[in-house]
């Protein structure tokens, strides 16, 4: 029985030595953070549906946007937390290729002639936006940690509170006319080849969702570099409109969403610099009594 008490308690004594030589390592979520977030994106191509298809249906194009902001956040839990920012940006961008076709009579110098060829003339609109959403945290070796995020974007609130109820844009291709008669080398005339122009309805306040994953990475006294990619998925259409080939009376409709692919990089300021200091003292003061 002696024995068997002896040894319960080097047992306890050894596990107690270890605790104290190894202090749990500094977990810098829990609690109110500030941070500056960064974000590039690819913004998915336009639809276009030909009711008059003489000449070919213009092809829509990828984009790319931005956005920029300041986070607000809150770790509730050792895994978990919620955030809102504030950002500005990219909140619609779209663009397309057309058929560019020789007719007999008119301009036949084109650099590309029976065949697509961009625009080039991306239609965007920057404003501000309000990302909203809840994040899971896990550790890893090496202080970095797992992410995940899922949340909303609310946008178009300015529109709302101005009274604005659509906006309409419009974008056009223009080329040069020249007159039949070949000793005139000056254009003549210039007309439209092509043009597109949609409505978007601000009346009312947008939401969209965001999904992503990515890493955290632990600075020295608490601070946080993130690199989250994810994807941004719009409910309906933000922009409908139509389209129109001048010379050969060609139309139909097009519809732009903000679906994209984004990647965000962002510097979170964690408030616990003291919390940091103290414990990376207490680690140095360790590693000094084991070497000794």
């Amino acid at each position: 029985m002696e024995k068997n008490t002896a040894f319960l308690v080097l047992i306890l004594l050894f596990l107690f030595r270890s605790e104290a030589q190894n202090p749990p390592s500094f977990y810098p979520f829990k609690g109110f953070h500030v941070g500056i977030t960064a974000q590039v994106e690819a913004v998915a191509k336009p639809s276009f549906f030909a009711l008059a298809d003489i000449d070919p249906v213009p092809l829509g194009r990828w984009t790319a946007g931005w956005e920029a902001g300041i986070e607000f956040s809150y770790h509730f839990a050792k895994y978990f937390g919620v955030s809102v920012g504030i950002n500005y940006g990219t909140a619609l961008s779209y663009d397309c290729a057309i058929y560019k076709r020789i007719i007999p009579g008119y301009n036949d110098v084109w650099g590309v002639a029976n065949d697509y060829e961009p625009i080039s003339l991306p239609m965007q609109v920057h404003e501000l936006m309000f990302p909203v959403k809840f994040e899971f945290h896990y550790p890893l070796p090496k202080n970095f940690f797992f992410t995940a995020e899922a949340g909303i974007k609310i946008k178009e609130i300015d529109d709302r509170l101005s009274g604005n109820k659509e906006e309409f844009y419009r974008v056009g291709y223009t080329i040069l006319v020249y007159n039949s008669t070949p000793l005139v080398e000056e254009p003549s005339e210039i007309i439209k080849y092509f043009d597109y122009w949609g409505a978007r309805d601000v009346s009312k306040i947008r939401c969209e969702l965001f999904i992503g994953m990515g890493l955290y990475y632990k600075l020295r006294y608490g601070d946080l570099l993130r690199f989250t990619a994810g994807v941004n998925l719009s409910f309906k259409n933000i922009v409908e409109g139509t389209y129109y080939y001048y010379l050969s009376n060609s139309f139909g409709t097009f519809a732009a969403k903000n679906d994209f692919i984004y990647t965000q990089f962002s510097y979170i300021h964690t408030l616990n610099f003291k919390k940091a200091k103290k414990y990376l003292k207490k680690q140095e003061l360790m590693d000094t009594k084991q070497n000794n």
